[in-house]
């Protein structure tokens, strides 16, 4: 009897030993978003068809993200945003990449394309979507610019600002840092969307077009299959970083769409690789090739890829999306919008 009660007493203790280490595993889990998965669970198939360049066919082994840590996303948020999506789960979250002086082309996305964010309304149509923008920042060595961020995200509430350095080299850790504090912050929105403020997007039309494709493990965006990656000048990429000639299919940085699912995967094995200053290329190629991701490009009667669309192709054509537009502009596109008659 005695012997029965001693193999109790093991297994009891044992069972709570498990019990204690699989609690304080899931609270390291939850305490160090966003982790999905483990590098080694790279989702790559094998099953279907081949995607990109031929000359990517026979490296594979280069997409499997490993075990070593090349850069760091443990950084905390000054300007935490945590409001944004407090009220309602949005069925998008737009991050938006901006400079510190850029005060001016802040306020026009606001007042026109951005304004979704706020009234849920657009020009001409029943838009019913909940859509949120968030401006993306780092820290300016300038501490008068911060100081203007600051006072900006007081008024407004849009703003997410993270404690790394905001430099063209650090455009890569900002979007990365953006679907990390999604993660924590609104992880419940279906999609996430990246542009630039020099952007105007037709969001009833970008909408549309979701709505019509199965996005499940796919980026929507201005699509590039295969570009040659230059090893000098200010796209050069050196081959310690990226060792073969040919990027694999991405899509642009001007706008992306994907899943919530996806971007957070990606997150969660982007530093597993060497850092990229090139963020569409890396987020949206190489990162999304460990998932073997697909893509579903803009057509030239979308968008435009080496020009701006005008006015009235924004306002009353079939373009979605136009690089290059300045904060006067953004407003004459609006008021063409609430006004179609100025462009028959």
């Amino acid at each position: 009897m005695k012997h029965y009660f001693r193999i109790f007493v093991v297994l009891s203790v044992a069972a709570m030993v498990i019990f204690t280490m699989k609690l304080r595993t899931n609270q390291v889990l939850l305490l160090s978003e966003p982790t999905v998965l483990r590098p080694t669970e790279h989702l790559t198939s094998t099953s279907r068809p081949f995607y990109g360049h031929a000359s990517l066919k026979g490296n594979g082994s280069f997409f499997i993200p490993g075990n070593n840590i090349f850069f760091s996303l443990n950084h905390t948020f000054s300007l935490d945003g945590s409001n944004i999506c407090k009220d309602k789960d949005p069925y998008m979250v737009i991050f938006i990449l901006s400079l510190h002086d850029k005060t001016t082309q802040r306020t026009a996305i606001r007042q026109t394309w951005g304004s979704v964010a706020k009234t849920s309304r657009w020009p001409g149509t029943m838009f019913t979507k909940t859509i949120k923008i968030v401006f993306l920042f780092g820290i300016h060595q300038n501490a008068v610019l911060n100081e203007i961020v600051r006072a900006e995200s007081d008024v407004h509430g849009d703003i997410v600002q993270a404690n790394f350095m905001d430099t063209y080299s650090n455009l890569t850790l900002k979007v990365l840092m953006g679907i990390k504090w999604m993660s924590i912050y609104c992880p419940s929105t279906k999609f996430v969307t990246k542009t630039d403020e020099d952007s105007f997007i037709v969001l009833p039309k970008l909408l549309h077009k979701l709505e019509s494709k199965t996005m499940d493990n796919t980026i929507l965006g201005p699509f590039f299959l295969s570009d040659i990656v230059f090893r000098s000048g200010k796209y050069e990429v050196g081959r310690k970083v990226y060792p073969l000639s040919r990027y694999p299919p991405h899509c642009k940085g001007n706008l992306y769409v994907m899943p919530t699912r996806l971007a957070t995967k990606i997150a969660a094995v982007s530093n597993h690789f060497q850092y990229m200053r090139m963020e569409d290329v890396f987020i949206t190629g190489i990162l999304a090739k460990v998932f073997d991701a697909r893509h579903i490009s803009l057509n030239e009667s979308e968008y435009y890829k080496y020009k701006s669309a005008t006015i009235c192709e924004l306002s009353t054509g079939s373009k979605i999306l136009s690089q290059g537009i300045d904060a006067k502009t953004q407003y004459k596109i609006w008021n063409t919008l609430l006004e179609p008659i100025l462009c028959s």
